[in-house]
């Protein structure tokens, strides 16, 4: 791999690490794998692992203090390894997927350090403000973006560029009846990451939603472009409607000036 190749990619996933503080969603590997694979020369080999990665990790997701593993730096491992390696064989999916599990549990500690040095930020910002130092408070936000960047940005560049060669000897060394078993754990993962989403899927009224899509699938034999087409434009309508209906619950109830009705006593 080339300097500017791996270059590249830390810019990449330091530019990913401030999705941290916005909607979560740039972490998806979905949108992550495919830009490594772009930057390496084989988009197919992205989609396919990113694709394999996103199944297994869709149910995934930040709550209350829970940290998730970091899909961001394991995504970008795990495609860069199976493009150096293999391709888009089974070895090669299931060594990114073997890479990509093992490197997001060790980001998600390191993350979690950085979570706790990033309240001394505030007391910093706090005593500047005491201080009436307003300006330099600009400072403290600066430097905390530039450590978030460089969070991700420079254990990715470490990894992608001084493991190819580590990675295919141990790729090697390592048995071909693991790397079938890796193959096949990589197959069932996805299967437990969609059924994390059923679950969800299957409360309430999503019922519906989940049975449209089955029958549009399986019996008008509809690909997926169109029933996610189809589905966009039901969630539009669902989400406009309960705007509506928020609207409606938070308008005033209007109150008659009338103390009395039509007979003269009082409306209690």
């Amino acid at each position: 791999m080339a300097v500017w190749q791996a270059l590249l990619i830390a810019v990449w996933a330091g530019y990913c690490s401030f999705d941290d503080q916005g909607p979560q969603m740039l972490r998806r590997p979905l949108l992550v794998g495919p830009i490594v694979g772009i930057i390496l020369g084989d988009v197919k080999t992205g989609l396919i692992i990113s694709a394999t990665l996103e199944l297994m990790w869709m149910g995934l997701g930040n709550m209350a203090g829970y940290k998730t593993p970091d899909m961001i730096i394991g995504t970008i491992v795990g495609t860069t390894i199976s493009i150096t390696s293999t391709g888009a064989t089974a070895e090669g999916i299931a060594a990114g997927v073997a890479a990509a599990t093992t490197v997001a549990v060790l980001s998600q500690q390191l993350l979690l350090i950085f979570d706790f040095v990033r309240q001394f930020f505030a007391v910093w910002a706090d005593r500047l403000a005491l201080t009436g130092e307003f300006d330099s408070i600009l400072m403290v936000n600066y430097v905390a973006i530039a450590f978030q960047f460089l969070l991700r940005a420079v254990p990715t560049f470490l990894v992608v560029y001084f493991s190819a060669g580590v990675v295919d000897k141990i790729l090697n060394v390592i048995p071909s009846n693991i790397l079938k078993g890796l193959s096949t754990a990589s197959g069932i993962l996805p299967a437990v990451g969609l059924s994390i989403l059923m679950t969800m899927m299957m409360k309430g009224f999503m019922w519906p939603f989940l049975i449209f899509g089955f029958v549009a699938s399986t019996y008008l034999g509809l690909g997926i472009l169109p029933v996610t087409l189809i589905s966009l434009a039901f969630a539009m309508l669902y989400s406009v409607m309960m705007e509506i209906k928020d609207r409606q619950n938070e308008a005033p109830v209007a109150v008659s000036g009338r103390g009395d009705d039509e007979d003269g006593g009082y409306d209690l």
